[in-house]
């Protein structure tokens, strides 16, 4: 009778670790990539942190109730990278990323998750840059500190910058400032909103840039995408629940409260 009991305490055993088993391989991984850009998504003392992030994995936390979903991991890349990886990988979440043309077969566009808009900035007693226009600049003998891959430097190759020998291609915008304020490069484009402290972050006087052409072509919100081969059930879910947590009002709540810590975080002020 023992060794009966034993026999199905042993085929119990295999049955749940086979069941466990089987659900785990049925789990779906999201392995997040994206580019430090803070106060929308940046690591913290080595955790994610920022408003897309919070907003993100809120939506990961009402989606995973319904689906056997998990982050395998969630990386700091530069920007080329993570592009790439959105590109090429299934299950990949990418964030945030200015939704234009030639990209919109590349993804699946989930929604929006921040506003976005660049000036090309100088820093103030710098040359004078007596411009109006983006095509102005061309004209001019600067040189522009652009992130290598992006959607700017798309656009300003198209409008025929790039034999003026005006681009000064960088990894990403953290290079930008630090030439800027190095005086390699004249003009860096910078979100409006964020510009100051960005400069504060990095050991620069944010107060020194100086807004000099608003680049409105590119004034657009930016979005969450899941690769192409990500699985067609988590795109639906995930793009629903990214619309029904926005009506709430939350992702305007985190933005508010993100963008005013990390101006005063930056730059010093209480």
């Amino acid at each position: 009778m023992r060794s009966q009991l034993c026999n199905v305490v042993r085929i119990v055993g295999v049955v749940l670790g086979l069941q466990c088993a089987a659900a785990q391989a049925e789990s779906i991984p999201v392995r997040i990539v994206v580019q430090s850009f803070a106060p929308l998504q940046w690591e913290n003392d080595r955790r994610p942190d920022g408003y897309v992030t919070e907003y993100i994995q809120s939506v990961l936390d009402r989606v995973s109730k319904g689906l056997p979903v998990y982050v395998s991991s969630f990386e700091f890349l530069p920007w080329k990278r993570a592009l790439l990886t959105a590109e090429n990988e299934p299950n990949v979440l990418f964030f945030s990323i200015s939704r234009t043309r030639e990209r919109e077969d590349m993804f699946h566009w989930l929604g929006e998750v921040s506003p976005y808009g660049q000036y090309f900035y100088r820093l103030a007693g710098g040359p004078d840059i007596g411009a109006q226009s983006i095509d102005d600049l061309r004209n001019l003998d600067v040189k522009i500190g652009v992130q290598d891959g992006s959607n700017l430097h798309a656009y300003l190759k198209q409008l025929g910058f790039e034999g003026s020998g005006n681009l000064v291609p960088v990894t990403d915008y953290h290079q930008e400032i630090e030439m800027l304020f190095r005086g390699r490069v004249d003009l860096i484009p910078l979100s409006g909103a964020l510009a100051e402290a960005a400069a504060c972050k990095q050991g620069f006087d944010g107060g020194q840039l100086e807004p000099v052409v608003f680049i409105e072509a590119l004034a657009q919100p930016l979005w969450a995408v899941f690769s192409k081969d990500t699985d067609a059930s988590l795109v639906t879910a995930f793009t629903r629940e990214m619309a029904v947590l926005k009506e709430t009002g939350f992702l305007d709540r985190e933005r508010s409260e993100h963008v005013e810590r990390w101006r005063k975080r930056a730059c010093g002020k209480r």
